[in-house]
């Protein structure tokens, strides 16, 4: 009897991570920090107003143990603010707003690492430019809700971009990506 019940239990385990769910980017609650350095002091860049979706199976414990990652989020070049007009007018100037005016991040993979941890790959498409990059995602259950939180080097070079010069200031190529994704519970899709 105790066999039967282990093999009932497993199989509802293996059709709770079968089942994906989309989530819908909320533009107002997730944002975005870019830290880099000049050669004069730190150089930051945020945005609120990401805009996407993404699928994921999560079970009552957190991400199912086959994921089923897929997403795309967007933010517009015109939306980050360093808080100088400057360097924000040279930014936009260099990465050419007009005919780039957003960065896309589309998943292309993802493994658990745990219930609340992912591995993502993924494409990030800026000034024309496409680069695959993999990092970690911590993913938060509320309900409807999930977050995601995740970090990331890397070098503007590798999309093109020369960094900004500003009279004396001299912003450095590596900058620290931070990001902060909030979404709510959409439509069910196919797992």
């Amino acid at each position: 009897m105790d066999g039967v019940l282990r093999v009932r239990v497993r199989r509802r385990r293996e059709r709770e991570d079968r089942a994906v769910a989309r989530f819908d980017l909320l533009p107002d609650e997730s944002q975005v920090w870019i830290d880099g350095s000049s050669s004069v002091h730190p150089v930051r860049a945020t945005a609120t107003g990401l805009v996407g979706w993404f699928d994921l199976a999560a079970t009552a414990r957190g991400v199912a143990r086959a994921p089923g990652l897929a997403g795309e989020v967007r933010i517009e070049v015109g939306r980050l603010r360093s808080g100088n007009p400057l360097v924000d007018r040279e930014t936009r100037r260099r990465v050419d707003a007009k005919h780039h005016p957003e960065i896309v991040g589309t998943v292309t993979a993802a493994e658990r690492i745990d219930a609340h941890r992912l591995r993502v790959t993924g494409d990030i498409a800026f000034r024309g430019e496409v680069q695959t990059v993999t990092g970690e995602l911590a993913v938060d259950f509320d309900g409807d809700r999930v977050t995601l939180d995740g970090s990331a080097v890397f070098d503007v070079r590798d999309w093109g971009l020369q960094p900004p010069r500003v009279a004396l200031l001299q912003v450095h190529p590596e900058v620290d990506v931070r990001i902060h994704v909030v979404a709510e519970r959409g439509t069910a899709t196919a797992g």
